[in-house]
């Protein structure tokens, strides 16, 4: 792919920002319900919930549609002031095993002002919306919070275990209107029970699975401020309630995607898609610009949410795994690593997976089983050697684990996997290839229990990590007509050598040249592993376009694609230090940011302007977006980041929109860093 060009005179770029702000179309498939026009509230069409005087009231300050909105207010600390339609969802409707459930929807525009977010410091917060029963709200119910800087967090009550707050790695944008709509799907059985979801102007955050069902009736879905632990006065927005639906799909705006082949990249440090199920969301997940997704303390079971994908009953998915806590300790008899799981029925938690598995002696080998309640192995292949554990053979940080899986007859299902060593740089092929009877399993702990993986339920797929120790960069998964081998072999970095110091502040990146090759792809950034793609082009070489931050230490990957743009596995990460001295007059590059994550990026004013377009990525070409926003008021020069971002190099661009509504060309790119990390 070209990279961008440079364009749009009269733009400079001043100084740098970014904020995660994704702009959607909103659809309009529920009609609105309250416009909260009405002066008299005692008649709006939505119950209220308040213990502060004059906590519910009307406004014209701000309005998503009419004149008015409700203003919901409070001035202290366990006071609460929010709007509720109710519903009826007993537990007692839902029988065992159940297929497939019910699903309850509520759509409203929220306004936030960046006042009440900045009155928010330490663990403070408001509870910005909910779905739950009313009769016992502390027990049995799933809140959406907000935080300190817009940060939200989720909190739900699993089967056997009191309510948990857990971080969702998302921000509410502050200022603007915005659609929110959350979810409940209930569904009996030992995988999904109650189970939440939410999105923010399409963005969906789900499902968090298996919440308490007992025989609790949920009744309500509500948002304003539900409640809070501030001592500050508060103010949230609500208009445009929408009436509620009960269909699989949220009515509103849903951005997620509807590719043939998806990847979840954790390090992104963004939870939008991610899903977590069976509960372990309340085991302290993290989301780390270099490990990616890992329990700090636990197992996790997650992946990304592909309910709009099409069907992956035949597909393949792969994993990257590393180290997030160091070396990891000897494994035993047991699931210690990640796994891919695929043919899966979610609530009834039954799946085949591909899982490394330690022998009595610690000795890793790659298993096919299916999953019925207990494994049942159906094949076998032993892992490598380990260069950075010497002595064991353990999965090491870099390594992929591959499966595909196939349904070849009525009956038969043919199932292949694959694994790449990250320190060999060596990718062993279809290492299991194993055709089998899929519709008749039968369950070792309890024979009347038999499986039928064809079935037609079981179709998901999904991640799974078993230790604190190990933790998952990426994940990917795509129909089986989107599957390809790597064609071409990995380059072998040149220079800088690895470990090496540079006095030359732009140094130029060389590898080898690969038979087949096509392009290059060349990853440089200052996290390990590196996050930000630079180049892609026919040369063997990089020079930086402009100097490298003196002090910093980057790291760098490079891979070969060929013609029909399939990539080889990536070299292995080198490290060069850069200790020249950048020059006063350095392009954007030279910009970093040590004490703040909430940078500001701003740009000269172009005449004819109507407005403006910014876009920000980790990569040049802007291949993939993290923020797109549009600025439709001419005298906006300026953005303030909504989100604290992760480390590492970012790109952005600006152009200007003419009277005619027709877009100017692009800006230059501009480049910065964010170092907040202590070294």
């Amino acid at each position: 792919m070209d990279r961008p060009k440079a364009g749009l005179c009269g733009f400079v770029l001043l100084a740098v920002v970014l904020g995660i702000i994704w702009i959607s179309p909103v659809s309009a498939a529920a009609g609105v319900l309250e416009t909260f026009e009405n002066s008299n509230i005692s008649l709006w069409a939505v119950g209220r919930d308040t213990n502060i005087n004059n906590g519910i009231s009307r406004s014209s300050a701000q309005f998503a549609g009419g004149s008015y909105s409700a203003l919901l207010h409070t001035a202290g600390a366990n006071q609460k002031a929010a709007l509720y339609a109710t519903y009826n969802e007993p537990a007692t409707a839902h029988q065992w095993n159940e297929r497939p459930g019910t699903w309850h929807w509520q759509r409203a525009s929220v306004y936030l002002p960046s006042a009440t977010v900045g009155r928010l410091s330490g663990n403070e917060y408001l509870t910005l919306a909910g779905m739950y029963a009313s009769a016992n709200a502390s027990t049995y119910g799933w809140y959406l919070r907000v935080g300190a800087n817009g940060a939200l967090s989720v909190v739900g009550t699993p089967q056997n275990a009191s309510a948990t707050v857990f971080n969702v790695y998302g921000t509410f944008p502050t200022n603007r209107w915005v659609e929110v709509e959350i979810g409940l799907h209930s569904q009996n059985g030992p995988g999904v029970k109650r189970a939440f979801a939410f999105l923010i102007d399409g963005q969906f955050y789900g499902w968090y699975r298996q919440g308490r069902l007992t025989e609790e009736t949920y009744s309500r879905a509500a948002f304003g401020i539900l409640s809070t632990n501030s001592p500050d006065s508060l103010d949230v927005y609500v208009d445009q309630w929408r009436s509620a639906t009960t269909f699989r799909f949220p009515d509103g705006p849903d951005n997620r995607s509807t590719a043939n082949l998806q990847e979840q990249d954790f390090r992104t440090v963004s939870g939008v898609q991610v899903q977590y199920d069976w509960s372990t969301w309340t085991n302290n997940l993290t989301l780390h610009p270099t490990y990616g997704l890992y329990s700090a303390n636990n197992r996790l079971q997650a992946g990304r949410n592909l309910d709009r994908m099409p069907s992956v009953a035949n597909g393949w998915g792969e994993i990257e795994i590393d180290w997030p806590n160091g070396t990891p300790p000897n494994c035993i008899n047991n699931y210690c690593s990640a796994m891919i799981g695929f043919r899966k029925e979610i609530n009834r938690e039954e799946n085949l997976e591909i899982i490394p598995h330690a022998n009595a002696n610690g000795i890793f080998y790659l298993w096919f089983e299916a999953w019925t309640g207990g494994p049942v192995k159906l094949a076998e292949w032993r892992i490598p050697d380990a260069q950075a554990a010497p002595g064991r053979n353990m999965p090491e940080p870099g390594d992929i684990i591959r499966a595909r899986w196939e349904q070849v007859s009525s009956t038969q299902l043919r199932v292949r996997a694959s694994y790449y060593d990250a320190s060999a740089g060596t990718w062993f092929r279809d290492v299991i290839d194993h055709t089998f009877n899929a519709t008749r399993i039968v369950d070792p702990g309890d024979a009347s229990h038999v499986v039928n993986y064809l079935d037609g339920y079981h179709d998901a797929a999904s991640i799974t990590i078993d230790s604190p120790y190990y933790s998952i960069r990426r994940f990917r998964v795509g129909t089986l007509a989107t599957y390809a081998e790597p064609a071409v072999t990995t380059p072998t970095p040149l220079t800088p050598p690895d470990q090496s110091t540079s006095a030359i502040t732009r140094p130029t990146f060389q590898w080898t040249s690969v038979p087949g090759a096509a392009a290059y792809e060349l990853l440089l950034d200052t996290v390990n592993p590196p996050a930000a793609t630079v180049y892609r082009g026919a040369s063997t070489s990089y020079e930086p376009p402009a100097p490298l931050l003196n002090g910093h230490t980057y790291s760098w990957q490079v891979r070969a694609l060929d013609g029909s743009n399939v990539p080889s596995a990536w070299s292995s990460v080198q490290t060069v230090q850069i200790s020249g001295e950048s020059t006063t007059d350095a392009s954007p590059m030279s910009n970093v940011f040590k004490t703040t994550r909430q940078p500001t990026l701003s740009w000269s004013a172009v005449t004819w302007a109507t407005g403006y377009r910014v876009e920000v990525s980790r990569q040049p070409s802007f291949e993939e977006l993290v923020d797109e926003r549009e600025l439709l008021d001419a005298s906006v020069l300026s953005v303030m980041v909504g989100v604290a971002l992760a480390d590492g190099v970012y790109f952005w661009r600006v152009r200007a929109r003419r009277p005619d509504g027709t877009w100017g060309n692009w800006s230059a790119t501009g480049s910065f860093v964010i170092d907040v990390t202590p070294s």
